[in-house]
């Protein structure tokens, strides 16, 4: 009995004293609470006590001091030069233009004091003395003599393509016959001069102003043998050959001994005057 007596007194010691004790509620969160109290690891706390309470040296300071400045500067520089380069692109573009407008304004002069020549050579009854040269240039004169004959003929029947002779095709022979030295060159009997222009026009083809149909005759009047070379070698010889294969059209040459042209039909030219001249001509 005695001595259930003191093992009950023990325990009843020992629960009170369990008691006594206030437990912390939050101390299985003490790990968590240490990590965000001190983050810097233990080698870091050293480090700043060993290292952090010295002071910065002079030459340190001055450093960085130095290259802040070398930063600074090279912002400066850097930004200059990008802004430099637009001042410098919109004043070459400004003396290009210039330029250019001059140059245009010189050939627009050439060409109106080239017009005025090609009005007095071809005028009739002009006291200038005929050039058999220039009236050969501005085909103002009839001609004859030998040469070849090229005819572009458009597909008869159905086939691949659209079978017609095309006003860029007429172009390519006409230009290809002039490189080869040709004298005169007509299309169905239109004479070509300085201002002759080969042109669609809905379904027909117009030679200045006048309609032509195939078959496309073009004549040219100079060596024959040259002209017949000219169109089957180089470039021009590539270009109908594959037109004839994409479109479907016929090419075909011969020789003549004797071809007659007539001279080119001259139109006269109209020049427009300003409303203010006209009046001021008119009330004098």
């Amino acid at each position: 009995m005695t001595h259930r007596g003191h093992r009950g007194d023990a325990a009843g010691e020992a629960v009170q004293a369990t008691q006594a004790v206030p437990v912390d509620p939050a101390a299985s969160m003490s790990l968590l609470n240490s990590l965000l109290a001190n983050p810097l690891d233990a080698g870091y706390e050293h480090y700043r006590a060993d290292h952090g309470s010295r002071p910065a040296s002079l030459a340190g300071k001055i450093g960085v001091f130095a290259v802040a400045v070398a930063l600074g500067f090279g912002s400066i520089v850097a930004t200059s030069s990008l802004r430099a380069p637009a001042g410098d692109v919109k004043s070459d573009l400004k003396t290009q233009a210039s330029q250019r407008s001059a140059t245009v304004e010189a050939l627009n002069d050439d060409v109106q004091s080239l017009g005025r020549a090609i009005d007095q050579y071809s005028q009739s009854g002009s006291g200038a003395a005929s050039d058999p040269a220039q009236d050969m240039v501005t085909a103002t004169t009839p001609v004859h003599g030998p040469g070849i004959t090229v005819t572009l003929t458009d597909r008869s029947g159905p086939g691949k393509g659209s079978g017609t002779v095309r006003d860029q095709d007429l172009a390519m022979v006409v230009n290809a016959l002039w490189a080869a030295g040709a004298d005169a060159i007509s299309i169905n009997g239109q004479r070509i001069g300085p201002d002759t222009f080969v042109r669609t026009a809905g379904s027909a083809i117009l030679v200045n102003v006048t309609p032509v149909s195939s078959p496309y005759e073009v004549r040219a009047i100079g060596d024959s043998n040259a002209l017949s070379v000219s169109l089957v070698r180089g470039a021009t010889g590539d270009y109908l050959s594959a037109a004839q294969s994409v479109t479907g059209m016929t090419v075909s040459s011969k020789v003549s001994d004797n071809i007659t042209m007539e001279a080119l039909t001259l139109t006269d030219s109209h020049y427009a005057t300003p409303v203010g001249a006209s009046n001021e001509g008119g009330s004098s």
